[in-house]
């Protein structure tokens, strides 16, 4: 069995409070994580360290002596936490976000020289992130999905439409006489040239909403990210689903053209996750209502479009 600094951190903050309540308050975890902590603890000494009575934690020996041992650690660790979470550089703070790489280059990249603190990005899928976030890697992180974290607190971004896109000398002109024919249409689309990343989970959410299966023929380009997708597509040939607020000035250069919508819109709601309680509160606000204007402004809708 492997001892976690966790334990001791409820510990110390049971012995300190006196009350599991209380103890979960300081932490800001639930009641029963605080129980599960202490006993966790007391499994792995082999003996209990408080007395349990209806108001409150009573600390024998044992504790005392552990408390003795351990203070001093835990609040130096504190310091050191605290003094990287709020690392002064010229007196700027430091603040790590992870988001997509396409939605930084859309929302955030433009606003970099102007923020009035140190900014460190972590690009990656959301699988990716949750664990950076869920750890104290990032303050921040845009995710699609809201995943129960200790101490993390979630506000909407907005919605992410995604859209079959092609490049402006990709031949359509069969596009508009298919629809409304599941079969025919399904057959054209797989006679064409596919981009994608090595994510296919929005690839095969889009053909089985559409087509009642997952496609059962691999992309033509594996790219890094949608960006790079983007960027290989315009003024080129070839079909890809992406985002829609990425392809928005592309559709208004004619690089792209918006080919369908599908047969309902394929949609993602975005969430950014972050720190409650956090020593970087003003930093953290001023990162979101950057991103929420900027998403916001981006608009949903494409200008160039055969569907």
């Amino acid at each position: 069995m492997r001892i976690d600094l966790e334990w001791f951190r409820t510990f110390k903050a049971v012995f300190e409070t006196g009350t599991m309540s209380d103890a979960a308050k300081e932490l800001n975890i639930s009641q029963p994580g605080v129980s599960l902590h202490l006993n966790a603890l007391e499994a792995y000494i082999g003996h209990p360290l408080f007395k349990r009575n209806t108001r409150r934690m009573v600390p024998n020996e044992r504790a005392k002596m552990l408390y003795q041992q351990v203070c001093n650690s835990l609040v130096k660790l504190e310091e050191v936490e605290s003094n990287f979470r709020k690392k002064k550089t010229e007196g700027r703070s430091t603040l790590s976000v992870g988001m997509y790489p396409s939605l930084f280059r859309q929302c955030l990249e433009k606003h970099v020289p102007e923020l009035n603190f140190n900014l460190i990005i972590h690009v990656g899928t959301t699988e990716e992130l949750i664990p950076l976030l869920a750890h104290g890697s990032v303050d921040l992180a845009v995710l699609n999905q809201e995943i129960p974290l200790r101490n993390i607190a979630y506000d909407v971004l907005g919605v992410t439409r995604f859209v079959l896109v092609t490049g402006a000398k990709t031949d359509v002109s069969e596009f508009r006489s298919l629809l409304g024919h599941k079969k025919k249409l399904m057959l054209w689309l797989e006679s064409q040239l596919w981009y994608n990343t090595t994510d296919r989970e929005l690839f095969n959410r889009f053909w089985k909403q559409n087509f009642g299966r997952e496609p059962d023929f691999p992309p033509n380009y594996i790219l890094p990210d949608k960006l790079a997708i983007l960027n290989c597509l315009s003024e080129n040939r070839g079909l890809a689903v992406l985002p829609e607020f990425l392809c928005r000035e592309a559709f208004g250069r004619g690089e792209l053209v918006r080919l369908w919508g599908g047969s309902r819109p394929l949609e993602n709601t975005l969430y950014i996750g972050y720190r409650k309680n956090a020593l970087l509160t003003d930093e953290i606000l001023e990162m979101k209502r950057l991103m929420k204007t900027e998403f916001d402004g981006m608009g949903q809708a494409g200008e160039s479009s055969l569907s």
